[in-house]
C-alpha cells in the first residue's frame, strides 16, 4: 500500500498559495461600494476633509483614514487594496496561531499543519459575512484590517507570558504607543475588550512577579487615547441621534433592548454554526474529567479567558441599536482562538486529533459549497463591470444623464455567505456619486434589495 506522505513544507505552502489566492480573488472582483464613493474627493485637500468629517461624524475608527486614503486614489487604490488585503489576512491568521500556542509556526514537521489549516477553512467557511469583512474595502479596513494591531498585542502579552523577555528601545516604545492608538480607536467594541485585557494582563504579571517590558506601558497609554479619540469626537451618538431609524431604540429601556438583542444572538452564534455553545460544552467536559487540576494548564486558561472574552464581545453589542452580521467579527476572532486551544488541549490530554478530523471536514465542505459561494460574486461583478460601462460610453458621448439600473444580488448557500452589497444609488449621495462620474445618473425602483435565488 501506497503512503502519502509529502513534504510538510509543501503543505504548508500549498495552503497559504490558495488561502491567498482565495482573498486575492473575492476582493478583486468584489465591487466598490457606497462608501467607497462616498469618500471619493477630486483633490488631497477634499479627502483630508473628508476624514475629519468621518471621524467626527460618522465611523470614528482609526483604519477609516488609511481606506480613505485608497479610495482617493480611484482605480490605482482598489489595486493596492486587493494586491495588500491577502498579506494582511494572512498575518491574521499566522497572529491568531501565535496567541493560541505562543510560538510561530514549524514549517519542518507536521504537528502545526492541522491547527494552521483548521485556522485558514473556518476564517473563510465560518467568519461571519467575509464579503462584508474581508472582501468589501471598508468593511475589511473596519474589521480586519483593524485587528492587526489588536493581535500584535495578544502576541507581546503571549511572550510575557510564556516567560520571554522582551527589551524596550525609545522607537519601540513610541511604534507601541502608536500600536496601542489603533488598537484602541480601532472599534466600539473591540477597542474598550483590549483596554480590559491589557489591564487583566498587567494584574496577573504582578500577581506573578513577571516583570513587563516598558514598551507595554505605552502600548497601553495609546490604547486609551485611541478611546478617547473614538468616543471623545461624539461621532457615534451623532449618527445615533440624526438617524430616525433610532430614535425608537433610543427610547427603549435598556431592559427591554436586552431581550430585542437576543433575537440577534441567536443569528449571529447560528451563523456561527453554534461554535460558542461548543467550545463552552467541551470546556466543561475537560474540566469534569481533569478536575481541578486542568488549571494548572496554561493553555486551558487562555483558550477559556479568550472564550469568556468572545461572549463579552458579543453580548456588549446588546447597547447598539442597529448591527449586522459583521460586527460579530472580533467575537468570532475570540472564538476560533478559544476552539483552537481547546481541540490543542484535548489532543495532548487525550491523544485525539480533532484538528485533523474537522479540517478535513470542513476541506471537503468548502469544496461542496465553492460553486455555490463563488456565483453570487461573479454576477455581481459582471452587473458592475456592464454598469460602468453604460456610463462611460454615455460619458463618451457627451450625454448629460443617463439611466442605470440597481445591481442585483444572487443568495448565497447561507446567510452567512450571501452578499450584503451597499449600492451605490443612493438619493442622499447624488452629488457626490455625479462629481465621481462627471455624468448625471436617473434610476428607478430604490427599493431594498430582496434576496432570492434569481436576479432581481
Amino acid at each position: 500500500m501506497i503512503k502519502f506522505n509529502p513534504n510538510p513544507k509543501i503543505l504548508y505552502i500549498t495552503t497559504i498559495i490558495v488561502f491567498a489566492f482565495i482573498i486575492l480573488f473575492f476582493t478583486a472582483i468584489f465591487p466598490q461600494s457606497l462608501d467607497e464613493f462616498r469618500f471619493y474627493h477630486d483633490t488631497f485637500a477634499q479627502t483630508l476633509t473628508q476624514i475629519k468629517i468621518t471621524l467626527t461624524t460618522d465611523s470614528p475608527r482609526f483604519m477609516i483614514i488609511p481606506c480613505i486614503l485608497l479610495v482617493s486614489l480611484g482605480l490605482a487604490g482598489k489595486i493596492i487594496f486587493t494586491v495588500l488585503n491577502p498579506f494582511v489576512q494572512l498575518f491574521v491568521i499566522f497572529g491568531l496561531f501565535f496567541v493560541i500556542t505562543g510560538r510561530k509556526i514549524n514549517f519542518n514537521t507536521k504537528e502545526d499543519f492541522y491547527p494552521f489549516l483548521l485556522l485558514c477553512l473556518m476564517y473563510l467557511m465560518i467568519l461571519p459575512n467575509p464579503a462584508d469583512t474581508l472582501f468589501w474595502m471598508s468593511g475589511a479596513f473596519c474589521y480586519s484590517w483593524a485587528i492587526v494591531p489588536v493581535l500584535i498585542l495578544l502576541c507581546l502579552i503571549r511572550k510575557t507570558i510564556d516567560g520571554q523577555v522582551l527589551k524596550s528601545t525609545v522607537l519601540k516604545n513610541i511604534l507601541m504607543l502608536f500600536i496601542g492608538f489603533m488598537a484602541g480607536m480601532s472599534n466600539e467594541n473591540t477597542g474598550p475588550m483590549m483596554l480590559g485585557i491589557s489591564v487583566l494582563f498587567l494584574l496577573y504579571c504582578k500577581y506573578k512577579k513577571i516583570k513587563v517590558p516598558v514598551f507595554y506601558y505605552y502600548a497601553l497609554a495609546g490604547i486609551c487615547f485611541g478611546l478617547a479619540g473614538m468616543f471623545g469626537s461624539g461621532a457615534g451618538l451623532k449618527r445615533l441621534h440624526s438617524s430616525y431609524k433610532y430614535s425608537s431604540w433610543i427610547e427603549l429601556p435598556l431592559f427591554n433592548k436586552f431581550f430585542v438583542f437576543l433575537y440577534k444572538i441567536h443569528s449571529s452564534f447560528s451563523d456561527l454554526y453554534w461554535l460558542p455553545i461548543i467550545i463552552l460544552f467541551g470546556y466543561f467536559l475537560v474540566l469534569y474529567d481533569i478536575k481541578l487540576k486542568i488549571f494548572k494548564n496554561k493553555n486551558f486558561l487562555i483558550g477559556l479567558f479568550f472564550c469568556l472574552c468572545g461572549f463579552v464581545l458579543s453580548f456588549v453589542l446588546f447597547l447598539a441599536p442597529a448591527i449586522g452580521p459583521r460586527v460579530f467579527y472580533s467575537a468570532a476572532i475570540f472564538f476560533f482562538i478559544s476552539f483552537i486551544s481547546l481541540l490543542l488541549v484535548i489532543y495532548k490530554l487525550y491523544k485525539i486529533n480533532f484538528c485533523k478530523y474537522l479540517s478535513l471536514v470542513l476541506f471537503i465542505w468548502a469544496v461542496v459549497w465553492a460553486p455555490l459561494i463563488t456565483i453570487p460574486y461573479i454576477h455581481l461583478c459582471k452587473e458592475n463591470i456592464a454598469r460602468e460601462k453604460l456610463i462611460a460610453q454615455a460619458v463618451k458621448q457627451n450625454k448629460k444623464e443617463v439611466y442605470v439600473n440597481r445591481l442585483t444580488v444572487l443568495k448565497g448557500p447561507n446567510t452567512n455567505h450571501t452578499i450584503y452589497y451597499y449600492d451605490i444609488l443612493f438619493p442622499a449621495f447624488n452629488e457626490e456619486l455625479e462629481k465621481r462620474f462627471k455624468i448625471k445618473l436617473l434610476y428607478e425602483n430604490l427599493n431594498s434589495i430582496a434576496l432570492t435565488n434569481e436576479p432581481i
